[in-house]
């Protein structure tokens, strides 16, 4: 097996993920007032959006940033990733078919990018990438994918 990867996602990711955690304490607030007002307990229901909020913005964020490494070699991309359970995968260039970068309204503001791999058996993720370095990635999995395929 290959050496572990040992490049990191931008630090951005962890501010990405805290807007996230953020949206899903909006959501938690929305089901805890639903359940305030319905289950037995109803205020004990108000502790739910503080828990998701700490954890979906103060502990998952800076976890999932410390796990996550990727790292492009000439035959393979391969990711370890994971809150908490690591998730080590390996695409052989050979599988690529194309590459693209996506954003959303937060990557942009935050001046971030996700590389998408495309395999037939569906695709592969490298999310929030500095805007500038995501695009010299995929050009470069881009080329390199190419010149497996020709081999």
């Amino acid at each position: 097996m290959p050496p572990e990867p040992s490049r990191r996602l931008a630090p951005g990711a962890r501010w990405l993920w805290r807007a996230q955690g953020l949206m899903a304490t909006v959501a938690a607030l929305i089901v805890a007032g639903v359940l305030q007002s319905s289950a037995p307990g109803g205020a004990a229901w108000m502790l739910l959006p503080l828990l998701v909020l700490a954890v979906g913005v103060g502990v998952v964020p800076e976890l999932r940033w410390s796990r996550w490494r990727y790292e492009v070699r000439d035959e393979e991309i391969d990711l370890r990733h994971g809150t908490l359970r690591i998730t080590r995968t390996l695409v052989p260039m050979l599988r690529v078919q194309h590459v693209d970068t996506t954003q959303g309204p937060i990557d942009q503001a935050l001046g971030l990018a996700t590389v998408v791999v495309h395999t037939a058996a569906g695709a592969t993720t490298i999310p929030a990438l500095e805007e500038a370095h995501a695009g010299r990635l995929r050009d470069h999995i881009a080329t390199l994918a190419r010149t497996a395929d020709e081999l």
